[in-house]
């Protein structure tokens, strides 16, 4: 990810353009790097995000609910105690980087007016978030300490003096002379590297990627063009790939992208797939592990079973021979080697081979006992092949349910159901009393609700019991995803659409396009005697194409 300071100045701008002179009214630490300042301000309440976080240091706003823990931490209880209720007067990117400002004016110990302000430094493993009273330069608190021993050049401990990151002593991207460029433009040669050796805050992939826009233009002019036209920008976007999202930025730099108005929602829904998923697969390892193997070995029975049934696709040709043998028996000799005969079926000679110490008799009936063997081995198959192939299709199921994950309850549906299958052995719960993990819930434009299972469990509550019989269902075709539920008799096309990206965009085949979706009333939805959870029949029903893409429809709480 190339977040970088020429995203972070979009942010900025979002957020001086919304939080002007803004109050703090209630501040929470839901996790240990992560604080939230509830302010009011002009265009309402809105909830800011600041995060030290070493893989996504941020901040932007946030619409996220999340949960608190029992205890305020120390970092916290400084934050409430200096900042609620005080006044949001300048939002400030320092030189172009990763390091933004929040200037407060408040109140000391003694109920005394006093600025403040609150410093988010997004370096990577060093990143930190500080309240420094500016009067005299000192820090009050953050939510990281740094001793001497850890760095020398700045200690960050309460009351220490505050001393600002070294500066990198490049350009400002956003404030700098036509004459400065010129000459970094006599000193570096302008290549893929030029933007991130010249400028503050611009990553190098960002710099490569600014790079390749140019077109054998005059450089100085593309450079201020090109860095205006990003600042500048009202525009959005989050980039992908055939793997997912791949980088947030202020350019379309790729033909696959998803667009967005605002800085902070593009950034909260890039890292919320991101972070989420890397949370949840360090807490389902162990699951991933068994699937993986129990996948393995399914397959690798499908390829057996595949095998002996391609070994009986020559079983009619020994039937035909014990039927020929049959058909000659007088004519033939105990002891012979080999029999040449006419075959009824072709007209042709057909040359077929004896065991001379065998009788005719014991011939023909080794012929058909081949026959039979093969017959049955290849039924048998066929029929072990349906199986596994329902099994592989369960473990694919669970495998995406694990990418969907959002919460430690979703993990426990998941880890009983494959208790119940047998994948895992029991374990006695130590909990009185276990919290359902509940589906997701959308509105659609037009104001329809639209539920979407995200395991087997949520996917046969929706479709068995949860949804009415004139209820609208729908499924990728074919393709291991989520079941979802239209909550509603009547409802228009577009509702229709934005459904069926739903499935699309919860299922095995959420990066690819032209996905096929399947869709009918649930009264036309069976759930055989047996069958494992999560798997449905259905006969009647429509298909559409969608090309799925991050849902743009209202998530409901």
């Amino acid at each position: 990810m190339a977040l970088d300071g020429l995203y972070f100045s979009s942010i900025v701008k979002e957020l001086q353009d919304t939080l002007q002179d803004a109050k703090v009214n209630k501040i929470s630490q839901p996790e240990q790097d992560t604080v939230i300042l509830q302010m009011r301000g002009k265009e309402g309440t809105k909830k800011l995000l600041l995060t030290s976080n070493s893989s996504y240091a941020r901040i932007h706003f946030t619409d996220i609910q999340r949960e608190n823990p029992m205890q305020a931490p120390l970092f916290l209880m400084v934050l409430r105690k200096h900042l609620v209720g005080s006044k949001l007067t300048k939002v400030e990117q320092v030189d172009g980087d990763r390091l933004i400002n929040l200037h407060f004016l408040g109140y000391d110990e003694f109920g005394e007016d006093q600025a403040f302000t609150l410093s988010i430094e997004m370096m990577g493993k060093h990143s930190n978030i500080l309240l420094i009273r500016d009067q005299e330069g000192t820090i009050v608190d953050c939510i990281k300490h740094v001793s001497s021993m850890k760095n020398s050049y700045r200690t960050l401990l309460p009351g220490k003096k505050y001393v600002a990151p070294p500066s990198s002593g490049k350009l400002n991207p956003s404030n700098y002379r036509m004459e400065e460029l010129r000459e970094k433009l006599s000193l570096v040669s302008f290549g893929e590297n030029f933007f991130s050796t010249v400028f503050a805050g611009v990553s190098k992939k960002t710099s490569h990627d600014l790079y390749h826009l140019y077109r054998e233009d005059e450089p100085l002019t593309f450079i201020m063009e090109i860095l205006e036209r990003i600042l500048s920008s009202d525009r959005f976007y989050i980039l992908k790939s055939e793997k997912g999202f791949e980088d947030v930025t202020s350019y379309p730099f790729k033909e696959t992208y998803l667009e967005y108005s605002s800085p902070s929602l593009a950034l909260e829904t890039f890292v919320q797939e991101k972070d989420t998923k890397d949370r949840m697969r360090s807490k389902t390892s162990d699951l991933q592990k068994i699937l993986v193997n129990n996948l393995a070995r399914v397959r690798k029975k499908i390829e057996v079973l595949d095998k002996s049934m391609e070994d009986s696709l020559d079983k009619e040709d020994f039937k035909i021979r014990g039927e020929i043998l049959s058909a000659n028996v007088y004519a033939l000799k105990d002891g012979m080697n080999e029999a040449v005969l006419d075959n009824y079926y072709t007209g042709e000679k057909i040359s077929i081979k004896l065991n001379p110490s065998k009788t005719i008799s014991q011939n023909i009936e080794q012929y058909y006992n081949k026959y039979n063997k093969k017959k049955r081995a290849e039924v048998m198959a066929k029929g072990q092949k349906i199986l596994a192939l329902e099994e592989e299709d369960y473990l694919m199921s669970i495998l995406l349910s694990l990418e969907n994950l959002e919460t430690e309850d979703e993990i426990q549906d998941i880890r009983k159901e494959l208790m119940a299958a047998g994948y895992l052995r029991f374990k006695k719960s130590t909990s009185k009393k276990e919290k359902q993990s509940k589906p997701l819930h959308f509105k659609s434009s037009e104001g329809i609700d639209i539920f979407v299972g995200k395991n087997n469990a949520q996917n046969d509550y929706l479709t068995i019991k949860f949804a009415n019989r004139h209820d609208t269902w729908l499924h990728t075709k074919n393709i291991p995803g989520s079941h979802v539920i239209i909550r509603s008799d009547h409802f228009n096309e577009e509702t229709l659409l934005e459904a069926a990206n739903l499935a699309a965009y919860y299922s095995k085949a959420s990066k690819s396009t032209k996905v096929p979706v399947d869709y009918t009333l649930v009264k036309n939805i069976k759930k055989p005697s047996g069958a494992k959870p999560g798997m449905v029949i259905y006969a009647t029903n429509k298909t559409l194409y969608v090309d799925p893409e991050a849902p743009r429809i209202l998530r409901q709480e």
